[in-house]
Parts: C-alpha cells; structure tokens; sequence
C-alpha cells in the first residue's frame, strides 16, 4: 500500500481520465514532486480499494461518455489497461481475494457494451469502417487484451484459474452483443493470441473453446467483410 490512503472514486476517475496519459505524455507544468506525488496517489494506491473503483467504474461506465472526448477515453483506456498503470497486473496478483479478482473481471463486459460500444465508431454513426488509426478510442479499445496482462487471465491460467473463465465469458459477450468493428476486433485479437498459446503447448481444449466462439460468431453475425475476414484469420491464430 502506498503512503496516501487511496483516492476517491470520483478523484481517481478524473485522474485516469485527464491525468493518466496511457502510452503518451500531455503537457503540464506540473514540476517533478507532484508529479510523483499525484503518481503515488493514483497509481500505487491499496490494491483492494484499486480493484473496487475499476469494478465500480466498470459496471456503469455510461457516464464516461458524456463527461470525456473520445480521445480522453482512449487515452484513458491505454492508462487504465496498460503498463503506464500497470493495474492488471495488480488485479492478477496474490494482493486481492479471489472473489473481487473474479468480479472485477466480469465487470469488463458491461464496460464495453455500455461505454465502448457508445463511442467507438465515432459514436455509433459508422460501427463498420476500421477506425483503429483515425480514432484513438478505436485503436485504444482493439489493443487492451495486450497492452498490458489482461489477456494473462486466460492465456495463463496456472497463475490464476479461476479467472479463466470470467475471461472468456467477456469475449463471448463481446462477440454477442457489441455493434462497433473495434470492439468485435479486439475481442477476436485477444481470442487469437489465446487460441495460439493454447494450441501449441498449452490446453488443447480451450484452444478449441476459442474456435467455436469465432466459428458462432461467423454463423450468427451480419459483420462488414473485412471484419469476417479478420475473424478467419484469428480462428487459426494468424492475429498478433
């Protein structure tokens, strides 16, 4: 636990959302110390109160879009998911109960269907063109399965196997239920790379599991062609 007692949910929020620069640094004048002081406060802050705030900003994340630019939002998305903040990783450890670790998981499903799939797409008005290098939400959104340890909960599951299948429920929602190419690409790029770890050395049943969700989707989906396109591609772990 670091030396601040932890922030408020409102605090920490606003911090992720107009602080937390992701995987680029913003301008500020801010000199070093409060740098480190703002860093000790938002980042290394009691893993418990961490995983409450991202389950609880998860859950109903519908607010986001009204209050963030969509460029916030992806810069954001890069912090919260990504090595800047390294949080994931702080969820996958031994620090946080296994229960809050399985909810915070799950909650990620609501994240995209009622945040992600809210903006992506410049907002819903063109959900089929590939945005992911015009639109930073587009391109933050297709890369969180591996910006940072995400993607570990099911491509690992010796470190923690009950997070295996909160996991993939995720990425079967996403599949079912998401509008907006970036949020369908980026729950077959994680399915992708956990489909080739599998396969090649890890559990052949699961590699299978990965198959038959891309395999449904195929079936069951109206998707633009270059979307099935990538969808064949990530069945046979050609996506990285």
């Amino acid at each position: 636990m670091g030396a601040f007692p932890p922030p408020p949910f409102e605090d920490w929020v606003e911090y992720c959302f107009t602080r937390g620069y992701g995987d680029f640094h913003g301008e500020t004048d801010d000199p070093d110390e409060v740098l480190e002081e703002l860093e000790e406060r938002f980042i290394c802050m009691d893993p418990t109160a961490l995983a409450q705030h991202l389950m609880r900003l998860f859950k109903a994340p519908s607010f986001i879009a009204d209050r963030y630019s969509d460029d916030q939002i992806g810069s954001a998305t890069w912090f919260i998911f990504g090595c800047a903040s390294s949080y994931f990783g702080t969820i996958r450890s031994s620090q946080i109960e296994p229960e809050l670790q399985i909810n915070c998981i799950r909650s990620i499903a609501t994240l995209y269907t009622d945040l992600f799939d809210k903006v992506c797409g410049r907002r819903g008005s063109d959900p089929d063109t590939d945005l992911r290098e015009v639109c930073r939400v587009d391109g933050a959104v297709y890369r969180i399965w591996d910006m940072d340890q995400l993607e570990g909960a099911v491509m690992f599951p010796r470190k923690g196997p009950h997070l295996v299948e909160p996991g993939r429920r995720v990425l079967e929602t996403v599949l079912k239920r998401c509008r907006t190419s970036a949020c369908l690409v980026s729950a077959l790029h994680a399915i992708s790379s956990i489909y080739c770890i599998h396969s090649g050395f890890g559990n052949k049943a699961m590699a299978e599991r990965m198959r038959r969700m891309i395999d449904e989707f195929l079936n069951t989906r109206e998707i633009p062609d270059w979307v099935r396109e990538y969808a064949a591609c990530a069945r046979e772990g050609h996506v990285w």
